[in-house]
């Protein structure tokens, strides 16, 4: 007997340049995809998204095309509520997987697993644009409620699900990213010709992030080292609250906003730099510390939330909400002994084997079929 395939939502193949959650979600799904298994799987994505379209020639893989980097937001969700459900149906789906946080409230009488990466938009409202609050409301929380199975990645915001949303706890399972950050041995020439010592700080321009206490503390830091430099990698969101004081402080001597990067960029800047600093209010994963401890790279960020859970025993921790904590932080980094780096960054590297792609997919294929048996 044949086994019915899975679904799986690619929406997040709707930009050309993927940041966080679309990263998450293609790997996810590429390691999945590549995983021994015999039950097979038909992906509905955007073929334009760099890697997809090999998808097609994998065994047991159908690659259904869907134009979302021509749509709008508003018209790709719509197209998850109503018109994926009954698509999965009609090519002989018993299950869909919806990997960012949003999916269907009919489910079509198929099983439904969606992957919740973070509460930020239900408990902390005030970071979001009120449009981005009620389309999450509108579209996460329901379907979130009548899903078979609520996939969360980290044990931090398992709870944050079971005390908020109140769903019982065998229905929220935890499941790890996994990191594949390769720090391309050929650097790209902007950023590595004769650089001056930096601290880097990747992720977008939201109001989380806490990027205005990390500028204020390298303003300090700067006063000691002239040459010191901080450049950030992210771009603004639309979606997220205005934040004046940041705009400001971008302008600040030494801080340098390189916007959105190339892997191959982005692997130079994490392997180059003095310091990685991750100074988050609030996350449900925190990938760049790993990316960061995998290029070989000391990381400073926050005691709160999962950081320290996904950070490990090889960064510094500070309070986030203490320019003071964060000044002294960073400043312990920089001035560490050569002996004692080395042995942090060999610490950070090793930690990092643990979050793997591979484990993940295997994790959440024997999820797959437990709600099938």
């Amino acid at each position: 007997m044949s086994l019915a395939p899975l679904a799986l939502n690619g929406r997040f193949s709707g930009t050309a340049q993927p940041t966080g959650t679309q990263t998450v979600a293609f790997h996810l799904y590429d390691a999945i995809i590549r995983a021994e298994r015999e039950r097979p799987v038909i992906v509905f994505a955007d073929s334009r998204f760099k890697g997809v379209e090999e998808w097609a020639h994998l065994p047991r893989t159908t690659l259904v095309n869907v134009p979302f980097q021509d749509w709008s937001r508003h018209r790709a969700q719509l197209w998850e509520q109503i018109v994926f459900p009954s698509l999965a149906r009609r090519h002989g789906c018993a299950l869909a997987h919806h990997p960012i946080t949003t999916c269907s409230t009919w489910q079509a009488g198929l099983k439904t697993v969606v992957t919740l990466h973070d509460l930020n938009f239900y408990l902390h409202p005030e970071w979001f644009s009120r449009s981005f609050r009620l389309v999450l409301r509108f579209f996460a929380l329901p379907g979130i409620r009548r899903a078979d199975c609520v996939v969360t990645i980290s044990d931090y915001v398992r709870g944050q699900i079971l005390e908020h949303l109140h769903l019982p706890p065998d229905k929220v399972k935890r499941i790890y990213n996994g990191v594949k950050f390769q720090a391309d041995k050929t650097s790209p020439q902007e950023l590595t010709a004769s650089r001056p010592p930096y601290i880097l700080c990747v992720g977008s321009l939201q109001p989380h992030k806490n990027l205005p206490r990390l500028i204020r503390a390298y303003l300090q830091l700067r006063v000691e080292q002239p040459d010191l430099e901080l450049w950030v990698v992210g771009r603004p969101q639309p979606r997220f609250s205005k934040q004046p004081e940041l705009t400001e402080l971008l302008q600040s001597p030494g801080v340098k906003l390189l916007g959105y990067l190339s892997d191959a960029d982005l692997a130079a800047a994490y392997r180059h730099a003095r310091v990685f600093c991750f100074p988050s209010l609030e996350e449900g994963f925190g990938l760049p510390l790993l990316e960061a401890m995998q290029a070989g790279t000391l990381v400073v960020t926050s005691q709160t939330s999962c950081l320290p859970e996904i950070g490990g025993p090889a960064c510094e921790f500070i309070d986030p909400l203490s320019e003071t904590s964060l000044t002294q932080g960073l400043r312990q980094m920089l001035l560490l002994p050569d002996e004692e780096r080395h042995k942090r960054i060999e610490q950070g590297r090793l930690w990092t084997n643990q979050f793997s792609w591979q484990r993940a997919a295997r994790e959440y294929l024997d999820l797959f079929e437990e709600l099938l048996s």
